[in-house]
C-alpha cells in the first residue's frame, strides 16, 4: 500500500459496522488521534453502526470506543481513509488485546496487525519483567537485586526498539512508517541518539516528508540534532531550592564546565549515580566544575524530601514553574526519559552527554574528559 499525497480538499469517508445484539443501544464513539476531526457520537441499532464525515488529510489516526450505560466496553485503534470502510466487532472485552475486531478496506489494518505480532510478545515480556523491577524499587519486595532486574528490563526494551526500527524500514512508502516512527520511536520511551533518529527519517519516501506529519518530524529531528555534542546550548535561568536566583549565561562567565544532570526522585538509574556524581563534585568542583542538578519531580513536596534524604550539595532546580523561568528546561533540552547528563563548556558549547558519548554507568569517558579539560 503506498502512500499519496493528501490534497488541501476535505475527503469523504463512511464507516459502518457490525455489533453482538447484546450491545444494541451501546453508545459507539469515533474520535481523532489529534482533534483533526470532531468526535462522532451513534447509537447501534439492529445490531449495526453507521459513521461518515470529512477529513483534511488522506489518513487520521482515530479511536473507536464503545460503551453501554456509562459502563466502558473496549476499543479499537485504527486509520480513517478517505473511502467506505467496514468493521465487525465479534467480541469485546475491557482488556484492549482480547477484543476481536475485523476490520475491511480500513487503511494498514494489516500493516497494524503485522507490526503488533512483531512487538507485542517483546512489550508483553518487558511488562512482565518491569513489575518486579518496580516493586524492589519501590520497596514492596524484598531481596531482589534491583540492577540486574533493570538490566532485563532494559535489554527487552532495546530488543523492541530495533523491531519498531525494522518494522518501519520494511514499509518506507507506507504513511503508518512515518505515523508510527513518531508515535513509537520519537515520542515513545526508548533512548535513541538524533543521528540514529536521522538515518531512518532518510530512509523514508520524500511524499511522506512532504506530509504535514513528515515535517513536523523533521522539525524535530532538527531540534535533537542542534542538542548534540559540539553545538551551542539554549541557555535558561532558574532559582534553586535555597532561593538562590541564577542564569546560565552568567555561571558560564565563572566556571570552566557546567555538568547539568537531569533526574527524578523516582528514577532509579539515576538515584543510582549520586554517588558517583559526589565524587565527581568533590574531585573537580574546586577547580571549576559547576553541577545543577535538575528534577523533574511532579510537586515540590517530593523533590524536598529527596534532596533531605541524598544530600547533594550542589546546586539544585526543580523543573516546575515555581523556580523556572519561561518554558520548562526539559522541553528545551528534549529530555524524554532520564537520567541525561550535559558538560557544557564556558562556550556554552556541548562537549559531552552520557548517551551520545556512549559512556558506561562509571562515567569513565567523563572522567577522563574532565581530567584533560581540569588538570590539577
Amino acid at each position: 500500500m503506498f502512500f499519496c499525497l493528501a490534497m488541501n480538499a476535505q475527503h469523504k469517508f463512511v464507516l459502518s459496522g457490525t455489533i453482538p445484539v447484546q450491545y444494541n443501544e451501546a453508545d459507539i464513539l469515533l474520535k481523532s488521534e489529534n482533534s483533526a476531526f470532531e468526535p462522532i457520537s451513534i447509537k447501534a441499532k439492529n445490531g449495526k453502526f453507521y459513521f461518515y464525515g470529512e477529513i483534511k488529510r488522506g489518513y487520521e489516526p482515530a479511536f473507536l470506543y464503545i460503551q453501554k450505560d456509562n459502563i466502558y466496553l473496549g476499543r479499537s485503534f485504527l486509520f480513517i481513509g478517505a473511502r467506505d470502510m467496514k468493521i465487525d466487532i465479534v467480541k469485546l472485552n475491557k482488556i484492549d488485546s482480547q477484543n476481536d475486531f475485523r476490520f475491511f478496506n480500513v487503511p494498514f489494518a494489516e500493516e497494524q496487525k503485522r507490526f503488533e505480532h512483531m512487538t507485542n510478545p517483546i512489550k508483553d515480556s518487558a511488562k512482565i519483567a518491569f513489575k518486579p523491577y518496580d516493586d524492589a524499587r519501590l520497596g514492596y519486595s524484598k531481596g531482589y537485586n534491583q540492577d540486574s532486574l533493570w538490566t532485563i528490563v532494559s535489554d527487552l526494551r532495546k530488543k523492541l526498539l530495533t523491531q519498531k526500527i525494522k518494522f518501519i524500514e520494511s514499509l518506507p512508502n507506507d504513511y503508518i512508517s512515518m505515523y508510527l516512527f513518531n508515535r513509537e520511536i520519537i515520542n515513545g520511551y526508548h533512548p535513541i541518539t538524533a543521528e540514529s533518529l536521522n538515518v531512518i527519517y532518510n530512509k523514508l519516501n520524500n511524499s511522506l516528508k512532504e506530509t504535514d506529519l513528515g515535517k513536523s518530524v523533521n522539525e524535530y529531528i532538527k531540534k535533537k540534532l542542534s542538542l548534540t555534542v559540539g553545538h551551542v546550548l539554549p541557555t535558561f535561568s532558574f532559582s534553586t531550592d535555597k532561593g538562590q536566583y541564577f542564569e546560565l549565561v552568567s555561571l558560564l562567565n565563572h566556571k570552566k564546565l557546567l555538568l547539568l544532570c537531569f533526574w527524578d526522585s523516582g528514577c532509579a538509574p539515576c538515584i543510582k549515580k549520586i554517588p558517583t556524581l559526589k565524587m565527581i563534585d568533590e574531585k573537580f568542583g574546586h577547580k571549576g566544575l559547576q553541577l545543577i542538578s535538575v528534577s523533574l519531580d511532579r510537586n515540590t513536596d517530593t523533590w524536598f524530601r529527596s534532596l533531605e534524604r541524598y544530600k547533594m550539595s550542589w546546586l539544585q532546580t526543580c523543573d516546575l514553574p515555581a523556580y523556572i523561568k519561561g518554558n520548562r528546561i526539559a522541553d528545551v533540552y528534549d529530555i524524554t526519559h532520564m537520567p541525561q547528563y550535559f558538560l557544557i563548556d564556558d562556550t556554552g558549547r556541548l562537549v559531552y552527554h552520557n548517551e551520545q558519548s556512549n559512556d558506561d554507568d562509571e562515567f569513565s569517558i567523563l572522567h577522563k574528559l574532565l581530567e584533560t579539560q581540569l588538570p590539577r
